[in-house]
């Protein structure tokens, strides 16, 4: 079993085309740049999960537990509410996530105040806010940020050095480099750490002292000025013959985008040398996302010999949040950004979650040939793992022709744009969400849809091996 990288991708990025005067947006799904989820998301450590943890916390004060700086009743309330209306004005998801999980926003705006109300301390708050989040599955990014803050706002730095694009990552700099979120994520690490060191504590005190053979070697191993032994990180891609002359094989884990070069030299040379093989698998079946241009440049470009184009549509609602991260006036002054009354007929588009945006952008995905190009077929395995980028591949693969699908319907959201920010006022605790709506040609919406394959696994059998059998 492949062990993955991260919890989640959380964006992706891919420029959008075609941007009239100086305006730069973003198009992607998750996992921006191919950034990760931090590998240790508080609070779900494992030292929250074990008895001696629960023991940690329940012998803690709620003085301990005020991490955030001890916030009163009514400031966390205002958190709460500032969360909800923040959804309201500016998440695009908000009737599907009803309608898909019962994730009801009247509903749990109700229930969920009386749980804010009885939080005796800053760390059940927390908890209830990441329950809450938790209520909509994912719909859109929707998510609590944990200990990766640091991490994202350090990227999101660098982002904005990168040769033009300063405008386009601004508002992410802007919106998470801020003194109170600065001082809560610090708070966090601290207080994840001092629990984490009073479970071993314990845990040592209930072994009679003995830390064990796993810690003592890690000790040892620091002794030594190295670094505790733990498992190694496998490869991004693996490529594989498995017929000679006839069928290639090459799996992919990630889109990540830190990635890139050390696997464009793998990859590259091994398409040059299966380039007249019959058969291309390209498995994806793992792939959780990553960045966009990750699949456009490795995969896409230098295997086709034409140009591709895929349409796409992003709707998005006039809130005050995403007018900061889109640029909408700048955006609708230059005609990038149009009424959501003008968009074209689409069968399949739901016209409630349409009248739910007031926008929309038409973005054309396109991939031009950048090599000689795979003389054969192409197959791409996908399967339900697949969200975000490795969705926004599945979607363009299917729609444009490039290869054919194996596996099964994808969990979709691969039209969009970099998840946007939701800062609360008191606590600075970030709750990320997809600013986009993105639907195909025919109005399908990426995000509830998915992708369907061109051919689909039947119970038992896995992808690579339905597309074994479909070649003999």
């Amino acid at each position: 079993m492949r062990r993955k990288r991260a919890a989640m991708y959380q964006r992706k990025r891919m420029w959008l085309g075609g941007i009239c005067l100086s305006l730069s947006v973003a198009v992607a799904a998750c996992g921006t740049g191919g950034r990760t989820a931090g590998s240790r998301e508080a609070p779900d450590a494992q030292s929250m999960q074990d008895k001696e943890g629960a023991q940690v916390l329940s012998e803690m004060t709620d003085e301990q537990k005020n991490w955030m700086g001890g916030l009163s009743e009514e400031q966390r309330l205002a958190d709460f509410r500032s969360l909800c209306e923040g959804l309201r004005e500016n998440y695009p998801y908000v009737k599907q996530a009803s309608r898909q999980e019962g994730a009801d926003l009247d509903v749990l705006e109700r229930t969920y105040q009386e749980k804010v109300e009885q939080c005796a301390n800053d760390d059940a708050f927390f908890y209830v806010l990441k329950e809450f989040a938790g209520e909509f599955s994912y719909t859109g990014h929707l998510a609590l940020w944990g200990l990766r803050y640091e991490s994202e706002l350090a990227s999101a730095r660098e982002y904005v050095k990168e040769p033009g694009q300063e405008k386009r990552y601004q508002p992410y700099v802007d919106a998470l480099d801020n003194p109170v979120s600065r001082k809560t994520y610090a708070a966090m690490t601290a207080y994840y750490e001092e629990v984490d060191r009073l479970t071993e504590k314990k845990r040592a005190a209930e072994n009679g002292g003995e830390r064990g053979e796993e810690a003592e070697a890690g000790e040892a191993a620091a002794a030594d000025g190295e670094t505790a032994a733990v498992e190694a990180m496998p490869a991004n891609v693996e490529t594989k013959i498995l017929e000679p002359g006839k069928t290639a094989y090459v799996f992919i884990d990630a889109f990540d985008h830190g990635q890139m070069e050390t696997d464009r030299e793998i990859l590259l040379p091994f398409y040059d040398k299966v380039r007249t093989y019959d058969n291309l698998i390209i498995d994806i079946t793992n792939n959780l996302g990553g960045s966009m241009a990750y699949f456009d440049e490795l995969v896409v470009a230098p295997l086709t010999k034409e140009t591709l184009t895929v349409p796409g549509y992003q709707l998005f609602k006039d809130g005050e949040n995403n007018r900061a991260f889109l640029y909408v006036e700048e955006g609708v002054s230059s005609g990038l950004y149009h009424p959501v009354s003008e968009l074209p007929s689409m069968p399949e588009l739901n016209r409630e979650d349409a009248a739910d945006c007031d926008w929309f952008l038409r973005e054309d995905y396109t991939v031009e040939p950048a090599g000689a190009g795979f003389d054969g077929k192409i197959w791409l395995l996908v399967s339900e793992n697949n969200y975000s980028s490795s969705e926004y591949a599945a979607m363009f693969s299917k729609a444009s022709g490039f290869a054919t699908l194996v596996g099964r319907t994808t969990r979709g959201d691969g039209i969009g744009t970099d998840p946007a920010y939701l800062i609360l006022p008191n606590s600075g605790l970030v709750v990320q969400y997809s600013l986009m709506y993105g639907v195909t040609a025919d109005g399908s919406g990426s995000e509830e849809h998915g992708t369907e394959p061109d051919f689909v696994s039947p119970e038992g059998e896995s992808a690579l091996e339905t597309c074994l059998r479909l070649i003999k």
